[in-house]
């Protein structure tokens, strides 16, 4: 099948517990005192730790909070980080990115875009499109004119108490723009204390990585081993073609895997499928995606409204068995 999208993803159910892999649960956008934040920096991490997550970073706004400021568990991945605001040339509304993996300040309001996201990947950083939604961003006008960056936020706790939460469209317009396959994370943008229960523990991203390490993680999840959720897992995505070799179609049947699910959604380049069966949940759903899909990302609706949104496969290279 030609047309075939300029990158591929990992996907992380194709990396195996015999090599060595492991999932890690983890928050990537969270707030302190160091700038708009009610808890602490230790609070902060206290309240993931206690929670079970695996990793997070501490992304206050315009300004690194260090990790070696902080007591950190000896198995917790703390990714030092921050949220950076340049202006927007382009006539959007200010940038928010959210910076993974850097070790030194930039003062991002008087910086241009790119060279916010130049300089934080020559620290060795990952730059992502926060809350695309609740930004109002039009990615042809305030997203296409740079590069580099890593993907997109495509779901936000604190944005959906806001009404703007999930980013999809972005994200689909965004691939579909650029002919590009991008990896996505789901966050909570944490600023209430825990008690409040207002934008803590309701997004994360599971990262499928062999080091418990803040390099390990961003590099799962620049390579798209990884999935964002709201309360469902997603244990396996397998595909396969079933159409004839002779036809002029190409067809692909999924096969899902996930907690107890009433529905998955294949969406696609163009146009998307459906698996609701009428009876009940399931935890498994095999399916065929729409013939000539050049790729599809998967989103599984658990039984109680939340979500759980895998990273775009690219379907051209699925061969027959």
């Amino acid at each position: 099948m030609s047309n075939a999208p300029q990158n591929t993803l990992i996907s992380p159910f194709d990396l195996t517990d015999d090599d060595g892999y492991t999932w890690v649960k983890g928050n990537l956008h969270s707030h302190t005192t160091n700038s708009d934040g009610q808890p602490s920096p230790q609070e902060r991490l206290d309240g993931y730790v206690e929670h079970d997550y695996d990793y997070l970073c501490l992304s206050d706004h315009y300004k690194i909070t260090r990790i070696d400021s902080v007591d950190c568990p000896d198995n917790f991945i703390l990714i030092q980080g921050a949220e950076l605001h340049p202006e927007n040339p382009f006539g959007g509304q200010t940038h928010h990115f959210v910076v993974l993996n850097i070790h030194e300040d930039m003062d991002s309001k008087n910086m241009p875009p790119q060279h916010v996201i130049d300089e934080a990947i020559k620290q060795g950083g990952s730059v992502w499109l926060a809350h695309p939604h609740w930004s109002s961003v039009n990615i042809i006008r305030d997203t296409l004119p740079l590069q580099g960056l890593a993907g997109i936020e495509v779901f936000n706790t604190t944005c959906r108490r806001m009404g703007r939460g999930e980013g999809t469209i972005h994200w689909d317009d965004w691939m579909d723009l650029t002919d590009t396959l991008l990896p996505a994370l789901a966050n909570d943008d944490a600023h209430a204390k825990q008690e409040t229960k207002r934008d803590t523990y309701e997004g994360w991203t599971m990262a499928r990585v062999r080091e418990r390490t803040a390099d390990a993680v961003t590099d799962a999840l620049e390579a798209g081993a990884s999935y964002g959720s709201t309360g469902p897992e997603i244990h396996d995505i397998q595909l396969r073609r079933v159409d004839e070799v002779s036809d002029d179609k190409h067809v692909v049947e999924a096969t899902v895997r996930s907690s107890e699910a009433q529905s998955v959604n294949a969406v696609c380049d163009t146009f998307g499928t459906e698996h609701r069966p009428g009876n009940g949940t399931f935890d498994q759903a095999v399916f065929t995606i729409r013939p000539n899909a050049r790729w599809a990302r998967f989103e599984v609706m658990g039984p109680d409204g939340s979500k759980a949104w895998s990273n775009p496969f690219d379907l051209t290279r699925v061969e027959h068995e």
